[in-house]
């Protein structure tokens, strides 16, 4: 093979202006003969360097092919130093069988818990003086939200502190009628008992009985010296007249009927004038009850009743303080100062939003769905709102169908104390058809594809990665069912599979 022939110049072939004649063929021949050994020359040194390089060399041996462009069902094993597995984060779970959990999803919608929920109306009319509370407000149970003056709260304290007083003086007398009748029952055993007016006077010395004590004993004296008189008389054997004697007689039978009607008077008004003072007092306390029951019923606490002083108080007695009957949010107000107010008239709404309720609606066919769910727990997400699944506690699976939707609304509790559920928020509520039978699951994310073949890497040692083709059945969720490739115990890579995947493909690359 020559060297020289591509470096010689080819003189080209130049037709004259005279020439009249073609050039001879033998020039032509020449030329070809030229570049065809060129050419030769040429493609024979580029069999010759492929021939070369394809010696197997001792410092540089020859890829396996069967380990760099594995084929689906071969095995292949990755290995990391400690190094880079742990920059790598790889992480690996001993793989056991577990139910899978499926869950059929509806539409729903977070709403208030219509259980803490209060909508706040005045108990009477009144103007406003204050408002104490700013829309949107976080408020405390027994927070002041607005202060109303009320005359009718001002009249109703006053009739029930004349109606306290009235009893304290109904009480007092109630008392001392009772001790007057006590002491005119015992006078009256004693008269009774025909004692003598000494012992009558020591006993009822200091026991007040009042006007009856001098009526019921004069008539008492009386009779007492009639009957010693005629006594007297019918013993002086005839010195004194027969009329004198019968009129003696006369006077005495007056004075007894004087004195027996004293004293059934006297044992008529024991019963009766205590019997009428108890009546009195009760109705002095029913008085005061009904006028204590007013206040309550306006707002006022037992405590702020019973220490009540409206003529200390001033004008500050019509009053009337309007407070939150629980912990929670401001979601309305309509209260104006200086603005007329009555009960039919709505100033706050307040709802406690550390609880909500999640509604969904549901139709015939998912009745099965909610069979046995009260007392039970259902997750619920929003992907919308980026809210991650959450549980809620059932307490109504619905009662009724509606007519004209044909849905049943089911109704579960929802914790949301740190507020990220928004009442009217659409959401999805999962309900759970999940098969009890054990399988073999992994999250989704766990499976790697090449070629649209799936597989995984199983751990064996701390460096070795064997690369698994699987089988895939249900998916549930994040979870997907593995039906073939993995058993029990096998030790899968959950985290850092594609640093695996790209050092495999990478091998590919290189044995390419």
């Amino acid at each position: 093979m020559s060297q020289e022939a591509p470096s010689r110049p080819v003189e080209p072939v130049v037709a004259r202006p005279d020439a009249t004649k073609p050039a001879p063929t033998g020039g032509w021949v020449t030329i070809l003969s030229r570049s065809a050994l060129v050419v030769a020359g040429i493609a024979v040194g580029a069999v010759g360097s492929r021939l070369f390089l394809a010696q197997p060399r001792a410092d540089n041996p020859a890829p396996e092919v069967a380990e760099k462009c594995p084929a689906a069902g071969d095995e292949v094993v990755i290995t990391l130093g400690p190094e880079k597995r742990s920059a790598s984060g790889i992480e690996s779970v001993v793989l056991v069988p577990e139910p899978l959990v499926s869950r059929v999803w509806r539409t729903g919608r977070v709403s208030l818990d219509e259980d803490r929920l209060a909508h706040i109306y005045p108990l009477t009319e009144g103007i406003v003086r204050e408002v104490r509370v700013a829309l949107g407000q976080t408020v405390a149970a027994g927070d002041v939200l607005a202060v109303i003056d009320s005359r009718e709260l001002g009249q109703a304290k006053l009739d029930a502190y004349r109606a306290r007083i009235a009893l304290a003086a109904e009480q007092e007398l109630a008392a001392r009628t009772r001790t007057t009748m006590a002491n005119a029952d015992e006078l009256l055993k004693l008269l009774a008992a025909e004692a003598s007016l000494d012992e009558i006077e020591k006993r009822m010395a200091d026991k007040p009985i009042g006007e009856w004590r001098q009526q019921l004993l004069g008539a008492y004296t009386r009779r007492k010296q009639l009957q010693a008189q005629l006594a007297a008389q019918r013993a002086s054997a005839g010195d004194i007249p027969e009329s004198t004697v019968r009129k003696t007689e006369a006077e005495l039978a007056a004075s007894q009927a004087a004195y027996t009607a004293l004293f059934e008077e006297l044992k008529f008004q024991v019963r009766n004038q205590v019997r009428q003072a108890e009546l009195r007092l009760r109705e002095a306390e029913t008085n005061l009850d009904v006028a204590r029951s007013k206040l309550l019923m306006l707002g006022l606490t037992a405590e702020a009743v019973e220490s009540l002083d409206p003529i200390a108080e001033g004008a500050a007695a019509s009053h009337l303080v309007m407070k939150a009957p629980f912990p929670g949010t401001v979601l309305e107000k309509h209260a104006v100062r200086s603005e007329r107010v009555g009960p039919q008239m709505q100033m706050f709404v307040i709802a406690d939003l550390s609880n909500v309720w999640v509604q969904a609606d549901l139709f015939e066919a998912d009745l099965p769905l909610v069979r046995g769910l009260r007392n039970r727990p259902v997750v619920f997400r929003s992907a919308t709102a980026g809210i991650p699944e959450r549980t809620a506690t059932v307490v109504n699976t619905g009662t009724l169908i509606d007519r004209a939707s044909r849905t049943l609304t089911l109704i579960a509790e929802a914790d949301n104390a740190d507020r990220v559920l928004k009442p009217g928020l659409f959401v999805e509520v999962g309900f759970d058809t999940s098969d009890p039978t054990p399988v073999l699951q992994l999250p989704s994310h766990v499976i790697l594809r090449h070629e649209n073949k799936p597989f995984v890497f199983v751990q064996e040692g701390e460096d070795r990665f064997r690369r698994v083709d699987v089988t895939l059945g249900r998916t549930a969720g994040e979870k997907v069912e593995v039906t073939g490739g993995l058993k029990p115990g096998d030790r899968v890579v959950v985290r850092g599979g594609f640093v695996l995947k790209s050092e495999l493909l990478k091998d590919q690359m290189v044995g390419e």
